[in-house]
């Protein structure tokens, strides 16, 4: 196996450190191994005094007062900046294991590097193809033009992309009109979180590798039981799709009573541009993120996007763009 470049490193620890605030923002409020770890390394890394041996974690780091998980939530973020600047393979990257461990996933050999199978990396280089189109009946005309091609690629910063964007306005006002996404503010919370999560629609479809994650999507695996997936393939048959994804035969059984059109038998759909963005327009209302946009709450909108706030900078970045277009 060749040796991972810093730049593969650096990305791998990203995805690393946002899966391991994913899980600890989803355990139940009492201490977890995996919180030691991230209040000692922080520690460490911050040439703070050692935790006393019989304090829970984050004592004595952020105040008083707090929610473990808003220790956990502050406590990730100070990790990330602190870890995602070493130039080589450290204790934070060795410790995946927890990772896999509070993902039920199988343990890491520990000869080979720290990443093995648990994340895929998107090729930057490869080809973004235009999306190809369903035979599903098209969404309904939406009751007005709410956003345009210029605007949105004005957002995401670039025409690299002006295509596949194009082809992507119809289903987008759809979805404005459908879910009442439908003032200027809520807009420009919904873009900015779409944008982030699909790479400026780049990232439409999950990437498979199938990684040890993925390869549990299939049953008899618990992850499997909470997505739903009944038969073998179904992981992949059902693997995320949409501007924010829809994973699970469950999910895509909801999406498609909530449309009345048929995503269980067609997965693909969700990916054509008729539908990518109408997938994301479905949780968003599910979810009442309306709510915290109409606040202009973009922690809010983030935690009920992604379960923390990973990626806040280019999710607030994306907003105040959207701010000054719309």
């Amino acid at each position: 196996m060749s040796p991972m470049s810093i730049a593969e490193l650096k990305t791998y620890r990203q995805l690393g450190l946002d899966r391991l605030e994913q899980l600890l923002l989803a355990l139940p409020e009492q201490p977890d191994p995996a919180d030691y770890f991230v209040d000692d390394y922080i520690r460490l890394l911050s040439n703070a005094s050692p935790r006393p041996a019989n304090n829970p974690p984050y004592v004595g780091l952020y105040g008083s007062g707090k929610t473990l998980d808003e220790y956990r939530d502050i406590a990730t973020d100070r990790l990330q900046t602190l870890a995602m600047p070493l130039p080589k393979v450290d204790t934070v990257d060795a410790k995946t294991d927890y990772i896999r461990l509070l993902s039920d996933l199988p343990a890491r050999p520990q000869s080979v590097d720290p990443y093995i199978n648990l994340f895929k990396l998107p090729d930057e280089t490869a080809e973004v193809k235009d999306l190809a189109s369903s035979s599903a009946s098209p969404v309904p005309s939406a009751t007005k033009t709410y956003v345009t091609a210029d605007q949105v690629l004005k957002i995401v910063g670039s025409q690299n992309l002006e295509s596949r964007i194009k082809s992507l306005i119809p289903g987008l006002n759809a979805t404005l009109d459908k879910f009442e996404i439908n003032t200027d503010l809520r807009i420009a919370h919904f873009l900015a979180q779409i944008i982030h999560e699909s790479g400026g629609f780049r990232w439409i479809r999950e990437i498979w590798g199938p990684t040890d994650q993925q390869k549990r999507y299939d049953p008899p695996s618990r992850l499997a039981t909470m997505l739903g997936n009944t038969h073998a393939g179904d992981g992949k048959k059902y693997m995320g799709r949409g501007a924010i994804q829809l994973t699970g035969r469950s999910n895509y059984q909801q999406f498609s009573n909530a449309i009345a059109v048929d995503f269980v038998s067609h997965p693909e759909w969700a990916e054509s541009p008729q539908y990518a963005i109408m997938v994301a327009g479905w949780y968003w209302k599910t979810r009442k993120i309306n709510l915290p946009a109409d606040s202009d709450n973009v922690v809010r909108v983030t935690r009920l996007i992604n379960g923390g706030t990973i990626g806040l900078a280019e999710r607030r970045k994306y907003l105040d763009r959207a701010k000054q277009v719309i």
